[in-house]
C-alpha cells in the first residue's frame, strides 16, 4: 500500500519540489502551508510520515509538531523536520517534542528520499 506524507511549509516553491521528489519516489502527498493546516490535515488523513518546516507565520513548525503529538490520533505519527534557519534553541525544542529526523534546506533529493525511507521502516 501507498505510504502517504505530509509536506508542512509555508513556501509554494518547496511544497512544489518535495511535493514532485516524494511523487516521484512513489509516495501520495498532502501539501500543507501552514502549521495549523498541517495540523487539521494530520488529524483528517493521518499520514505516515509528516515532513515539517520550522519557520512558518502565525504557527511555526516546533508548535505545530507539539499540538500534533498533544493528540493521542496523531501523537504517534512520525515527524521530520526540515528546516534552512535552525538555530540550537529550535533543534532542542523539536528533539524534545520527539522528532524522528532533520533536514537542511536546501534539499539533496537522494538525501531526501533516504531519510524517508530510514523513518517509515522504523516506524
Amino acid at each position: 500500500m501507498q505510504k502517504t506524507i505530509l509536506i508542512v511549509d509555508d513556501s509554494a516553491m518547496i511544497l512544489r519540489i518535495v511535493g514532485q521528489i516524494l511523487k516521484e519516489a512513489g509516495y501520495n502527498i498532502l501539501l500543507a502551508d501552514s502549521g495549523k493546516t498541517g495540523c487539521d490535515l494530520a488529524k483528517r488523513h493521518f499520514p505516515d510520515l509528516i515532513v515539517m518546516d520550522i519557520e512558518m507565520p502565525q504557527m511555526n513548525g516546533i508548535e505545530a509538531t507539539e499540538k500534533i503529538r498533544s493528540n493521542s490520533e496523531t501523537a504517534h505519527i512520525p515527524i521530520m523536520i526540515f528546516t534552512s534557519l535552525g538555530s540550537e534553541e529550535d533543534m532542542s525544542r523539536a528533539r524534545a517534542a520527539t522528532v524522528q529526523g532533520f533536514l537542511n534546506k536546501p534539499i539533496c533529493k537522494e538525501d531526501l528520499v533516504s531519510a524517508i525511507g530510514k523513518i517509515l521502516d522504523h516506524s
